[in-house]
């Protein structure tokens, strides 16, 4: 979440306060612009200012959060405000070195100008200011942060001029900084302030166009106590503008490199007093490449393994926690498999995952990853993916501002005892609070407001003006503090900003080396004895939800219809996993991507049910009492499926005998045949084909296919081809009775010839083979009897 600018120092959510804030600064511009009029000029001259010192070269800048400028309003009257977050004039005041004050020598002060509107900045001048009287408590401090409307005391009536130079104009998206040169006379009358208030305006002509306040601690005011502060701090990666379920090989070689996200993330946290959230995804990413991957995520890794700080889980991918609570799922949603994207090439004999957490324990510091051997061939178990030696594992971080009522319980019940809750969820107490507390029943700590806010401009300041302004706010609010009867208090860096990781060290360097406080760890918050206190309701809105409750239906629908894989997981396992990193609480700051993103990722969903479906047919033209009907499947998935096919006549014409399971290979078409049987008469039949996992999910959409049932013309053509045999066949016999009757009416001629040569007396003529001295005595040479008829 981006840190509120100007934060109104009080322990309790100050978002709901934002109109009356902008109020208070204009005023607070108003009276600035009043009592500096008159005598900025001479005290220039007195306090010793180079007005040339004062400019400095301008440099691109982007708009930032946590700015401390202003609205203002002309002395003279012309009423012309302006507000930063309308017109992208920031104004910062800090010491020029330190991040508090002290005034036994002339005080170096920085005041930072940024142009962060679309026009160019005519040149003015800055005038500078200090609180008028001591800022000793909270209310005080309030008040000169953010004055009250009808307060009187603050910048608006209670600050002293002490110098004033020129700045030179500025193109839109400049920025400079003036220097100042203070005696340190001019703050001798609050030696015994521990806070002390700096101030600074911006005059263009007679206008004031931005203004600005901080607060720093007095060092030369000698600590009254010092507050243990805990930290916990996330190790996340930004969204990637989509479903990122796993962090690809070269995005981790990238985010770990020498100076990749993840190695800055490490290099500011690692060895300091802060606890650290870590989310799963990392680790599970690197696992799963096995041997494939990069050389620098597997050092980067046991690296996170060698760390001594106390470290804890984050839902996979940083998932909304409230969210779920709020739906009412079932339980937390977790990985269900990482099957889908594990070769088990990659995880041959020898082969390691880069870390060995030892059964919980660190694995001493080496220049080379330790690499256990898994068994060969094995792929590992999502569990094992997962595993890591957690410090503990009974915290839920949700969302700043997301928890409602009975969202603890829910918390509870999955295991997450600890709530760690923003100071905006919770009810202010009167007076300083430490974290630890109970809500409901449930145990929690608490962030205090008042930490909260500038540790997060200080993490993500773009500048050192705006670091040390951040910080040595930060520091005021402890050095209030230091006397509180109060145990460890709960501070907590923000999740999917742009921390600037070089900050964030020096931030939690500043803090454990302030004399007003020391790094404390989460199990002493946690051990500390807890403050009633009332819950904030704040359910996240009802569009939200909705679009949530329709991701969970759409990856129910997905479970069912895997289904029709061997490995269900194949489907089950990327599916979850993307939907959890759709709920990355980094999406909250960019609701319109977060759209965009999760319909792209239904759309995709619904692709993925009806990737297995029946391609229509034209008309099916059925003529016998049995046949099939042609039915093909379309496979769109890069798995195998297995499918039932399921045909259901609209009529009695056609009976179905049974239903067909078929398998389609990947990304192919298969034709399958369903048999039917002819029903009672002829005529047109709709025959709905539709298709179910081998559990039973309907699969795709039922496809109507007409078909023309023409049973009898079976019978018919039985009948023609049964005449037809029967004339060939009599035709064949008749043909053979005629030439039975040929040949012997031509044998009977032949014998009556040779009778009545016989009868004559004529020579028979010799047989062929006589001529040559053979003889052949036949039946055919024996007289035969004349034929009777």
């Amino acid at each position: 979440m981006v840190a509120e600018s100007n934060p109104a120092r009080r322990r309790a959510d100050s978002s709901p306060r934002l109109p009356r804030r902008r109020l208070r600064l204009a005023l607070a511009a108003l009276g600035l612009a009043a009592l500096t009029g008159a005598a900025a000029a001479p005290l220039a001259a007195s306090a010793g200012v180079d007005p040339g010192a004062g400019q400095q070269a301008a440099w691109a800048a982007g708009s930032h959060a946590g700015s401390h400028a202003v609205g203002g309003m002309s002395p003279a009257g012309s009423r012309q405000a302006a507000d930063d977050e309308e017109s992208g004039l920031r104004v910062r005041v800090a010491p020029t070195i330190a991040t508090s004050l002290s005034f036994g020598a002339p005080v170096a002060v920085s005041v930072e100008i940024e142009n962060a509107t679309g026009e160019a900045l005519a040149a003015g001048v800055v005038r500078l200011v200090r609180s008028g009287s001591a800022i000793d408590d909270q209310a005080a401090l309030d008040d000169w942060l953010a004055p009250d409307l009808e307060g009187t005391t603050g910048i608006t009536s209670s600050n002293v001029p002490l110098a004033e130079s020129e700045s030179r104009s500025l193109a839109a998206g400049g920025a400079t900084v003036v220097a100042f040169t203070v005696p340190g006379e001019a703050f001798a009358e609050l030696d015994g302030s521990p806070v002390v208030g700096l101030g600074a305006e911006l005059l263009v002509g007679d206008t004031v166009v931005a203004a600005g306040t901080s607060a720093y601690a007095n060092a030369d005011v000698p600590a009254s106590g010092s507050v243990a502060v805990a930290l916990a701090a996330p190790l996340t990666v930004p969204t990637s503008g989509g479903a990122a379920g796993l962090i690809d090989a070269g995005q981790l070689e990238n985010w770990t490199g020498p100076t990749g996200l993840l190695t800055r993330q490490l290099d500011a946290l690692a060895g300091r007093r802060v606890a650290i959230g870590i989310d799963p995804r990392i680790i599970a990413s690197i696992r799963a490449l096995g041997t494939t991957a990069p050389a620098s995520a597997l050092s980067w890794l046991q690296r996170l393994a060698d760390v001594p700080n106390e470290v804890f889980p984050l839902a996979y991918a940083d998932a909304d926690l409230a969210v779920q609570a709020q739906l009412g799922l079932p339980a937390l949603l977790t990985p269900t498999s990482f099957s889908d994207a594990l070769d088990p090439a990659n995880f041959a004999a020898g082969a390691g995952n880069g870390v060995d957490t030892g059964g919980g324990e660190s694995a001493p510091a080496t220049d080379e990853p330790v690499e256990p051997e898994p068994t060969p061939g094995e792929v590992p178990t999502t569990e094992e993916l997962l595993e890591w030696p957690y410090t503990r594992t009974d915290l839920a971080w949700p969302a700043d501002d997301t928890v409602a009522a009975g969202n603890l319980a829910y918390f509870d019940a999955a295991g997450l005892t600890t709530a760690l809750l923003a100071p905006g969820n919770v009810e202010p107490v009167d007076g300083p609070a430490s974290a630890s507390a109970t809500i409901d029943g449930s145990t929690a700590l608490v962030a205090d407001a008042g930490l909260n806010a500038p540790l997060r401009a200080a993490s993500e300041a773009s500048t050192d003006t705006e670091w040390r302004e951040a910080t040595g706010e930060l520091l005021a609010e402890l050095a209030l503090d230091a006397g509180a009867s109060r145990t460890t208090v709960l501070a907590t860096f923000d999740r999917g900003a742009t921390s600037q990781t070089a900050r964030v060290s020096a931030l939690i360097d500043a803090i454990g080396g302030s004399g007003w406080s020391s790094l404390a760890g989460l199990s002493e918050a946690i051990g500390a004895p807890p403050e009633s206190r009332m819950l904030i309701d704040e359910p996240e809105s009802d569009e939200r939800r909705s679009q949530v409750a329709r991701m969970v239906e759409s990856e129910a629908q997905v479970t069912e219809f895997a289904t029709v894989l061997a490995d269900e997981r194949l489907l089950t396992g990327p599916t979850r996993r993307e939907l959890m990193s759709l709920l990355d609480v980094a999406w909250l700051d960019d609701r319109e991507a977060w759209n965009a993103a999760v319909a792209d990722w239904l759309v995709t969903q619904r692709g993925v049910l009806g990737s297995v479906s029946v391609v229509p047919s034209s008309t099916i033209n059925v003529v016998s009492t049995e046949t099939g009907v042609p039915t093909t499947i379309e496979n769109d998935l890069p798995y195998p499926v297995t499918v039932v096919v399921d045909v259901s006549p609209s009529n009695g014409r056609l009976i179905v005998e049974e239903r067909v399971e078929q398998t389609v290979e990947p990304e192919s078409r298969s034709t399958v045949r369903v048999p039917v049987a002819a029903g009672v008469g002829n005529g047109e039949v709709t025959l709905e084909v539709s298709l179910t996992s081998p559990t039973g999910v309907p699969i795709g959409t039922p496809v109507e296919i007409p078909a023309n049932v023409q049973a009898d013309w079976e019978g018919l053509g039985a009948a023609v081809l049964a005449a037809i045999a029967i004339l060939v066949f009599g035709i064949g016999v008749w043909r053979n009775i005629r030439r039975r009757r040929r040949e012997r009416a031509a044998a009977a001629a032949a014998a009556a010839d040779a009778a009545d040569d016989s009868v004559t007396g004529d020579a028979p003529v010799p047989a062929a083979d006589s001529v040559h001295g053979d003889a052949h005595a036949t039946d055919d040479d024996a007289p035969r009897e004349p034929a009777r008829d």
